[in-house]
């Protein structure tokens, strides 16, 4: 029995271009079901093709396709084009004797709002360091202080969700799944110090006594005299020495 070795990173992709597909199948394959070998989902996940156009390139990879996208039992009502992804090798088709059981008709629904959602907080807390920093600020401007003023708003800066990433510069967009920002979540994570390396981050009053310790320090730092406030090359070196006069001439 021969022996296999192989080299490198295993490969990601386990299947065939779009249209190395598309191209056999009579009206390019509109109305059949592909599916993608990256597909993990426990409930259905596939596309049924509704429009193909092939660029009729040289490797027969690239063109414009729009199918009805099916992810993990869902139906999105929007169609997607998948031109931007169809020459990975990862689309497999579903021969049509089989299409009943793969896709599972009877369990799928539409997209609604309502269901498919994310919830995600609305702020996070500040971070210990850039808290302190801020009082310390808000102190020295006397400004007014309030419930939100050391809040961050995640509400303003939250990926939306209607792109998948499928390679390096390869994206799959589609519906955009809406993301609902509810409550304030924290950056405290005490509970996964060890007590070892605590050093009074266990509790509040251990907090506070580190947060005493540490020293008063300026926002910005202040030139001195015979500070140099921008940078030398190394390959001008010796220009930049050369233009220099002496300091000390009478020891020369």
């Amino acid at each position: 029995m021969p022996i296999y070795q192989y080299f490198g990173a295993p490969t990601k992709f386990h299947g065939k271009p779009l249209f190395h597909i598309l191209s056999n199948l009579k009206e390019f394959g509109r109305g059949r079901i592909i599916t993608r070998a990256g597909f993990k989902d426990e409930k259905p996940s596939f596309y049924r093709v509704l429009f193909a156009q092939p660029l009729m390139d040289a490797k027969n990879e690239e063109g414009r396709v729009i199918v009805e996208k099916v992810k993990n039992g869902v139906k999105y009502t929007e169609p997607v084009d998948l031109s931007k992804i169809a020459p990975l090798p990862d689309f497999l088709l579903i021969p049509k004797d089989e299409e009943a059981k793969f896709c599972k008709w009877s369990e799928l629904r539409d997209y609604s709002p309502d269901k498919d959602f994310v919830t995600e907080p609305k702020y996070y807390t500040m971070p210990p360091l850039l808290k302190l920093y801020m009082e310390r600020e808000m102190k020295k401007r006397e400004a007014k202080e309030d419930e939100s003023t050391y809040l961050l708003p995640h509400y303003k800066t939250f990926k939306v969700k209607n792109f998948d990433q499928v390679d390096e510069d390869k994206i799959e967009k589609y519906q955009e799944t809406v993301t609902r920002c509810e409550g304030t979540a924290g950056y405290n994570y005490n509970d996964k110090i060890s007590p070892l390396y605590a050093y009074g981050a266990g509790n509040e009053e251990g907090a506070a006594k580190v947060v005493e310790k540490l020293p008063e320090e300026m926002p910005f730092p202040t030139p001195f005299v015979g500070m140099r406030l921008y940078k030398l090359p190394w390959s001008n070196m010796d220009k930049w020495n050369d233009r220099e006069e002496p300091r000390y001439p009478e020891n020369q």
